[in-house]
């Protein structure tokens, strides 16, 4: 276990053994941890994340890791319900999978807030190269995100998980999981909620849209990226003014904790190998 030097991050969390795993190394560096389940308000069983939040309060301390349930019908009308007719028209059938994507950056613009609003720098996902058919776990569309939140809202963002394969296996070496070959489970989870829309898009994704599309899959993401980043600026500083809050005021005071923790780079350290993209020009930003 490394020495933990710094004190909170928040965790996107589906409760799945990747966002779990993610989970346990981040308490490895930091003192408490919030698991943060975003309810899109058409997931099912989402009381299954509970299992494997209840499961690293018991191997971690219940003072060292919460777990919130958050429901962000807003962000998702906000972001990826915008515009559906135009984006149907601009992607077709891939937006099959991009629909993945939009509700993805809806719960990247609902983490942001929560972040923001608790003062809390750093922030990680489970994400996996394994799964990068899914556009939201390509390492183009990270490397875009991870420069939005480092660049406009003083927030670092980790995928430590990355080149991991075998998720499951390390959380029943922790002692964390009960079950063996839990990403062998599909549609029906143990321990995560049920997408009806995470079904057919992840069946697209592998068997049409990261084979037989090609580079087209990430120029598609990318765009889409840019399209919705502005939404994603907007639905953010509304919910933070309506709080009374200034986004500015919190941006600096995120950035100011991180300069104390000496966490001067956006992406600085081996957790992620994506920092090539901080030099590029990324629209949208």
């Amino acid at each position: 276990m490394n020495a933990v030097t710094r004190e909170h991050a928040a965790v996107l969390f589906s409760g799945g053994s990747d966002s779990t795993l993610a989970a346990a190394q981040m308490l490895d560096e930091f003192q408490r941890v919030t698991l943060l389940t975003f309810q899109p308000g058409f997931l099912l069983f989402i009381n299954n994340t509970r299992v494997h939040a209840r499961k690293l309060q018991n191997c971690f301390g219940s003072d060292r890791v919460q777990h919130k349930i958050i429901n962000i019908q807003d962000q998702i009308k906000a972001i990826l319900g915008s515009d559906p007719g135009a984006d149907m028209g601009e992607y077709g059938f891939n937006m099959t999978s991009l629909v993945c994507l939009g509700c993805r950056l809806s719960m990247h613009s609902a983490a942001i807030v929560w972040c923001l609003e608790h003062r809390v720098p750093y922030l990680a996902d489970g994400s996996i190269r394994a799964q990068s058919t899914i556009p939201e776990q390509m390492e183009s569309v990270i490397r875009r995100n991870r420069r939005f939140y480092s660049e406009r809202y003083g927030i670092r963002h980790f995928s430590p998980i990355y080149e991991e394969n075998e998720s499951d296996r390390r959380l029943e070496e922790l002692g964390i999981a009960d079950k063996n070959k839990l990403k062998k489970q599909f549609i029906l989870f143990d321990t995560q909620a049920t997408c009806p829309f995470g079904v057919p898009a992840d069946v697209y994704g592998r068997l049409f849209y990261g084979r037989m599309v090609g580079r087209q899959r990430e120029d598609d993401s990318e765009q889409y990226c840019a399209e919705k980043y502005p939404l994603m600026r907007d639905e953010i500083a509304a919910v933070i003014d309506g709080k009374g809050l200034e986004v500015e005021q919190l941006v600096e005071q995120l950035r100011a904790i991180r300069r104390a923790d000496g966490d001067l780079g956006p992406v600085q350290g081996d957790e992620v190998a994506f920092d090539r993209a901080l030099g590029e020009d990324i629209g949208g930003l």
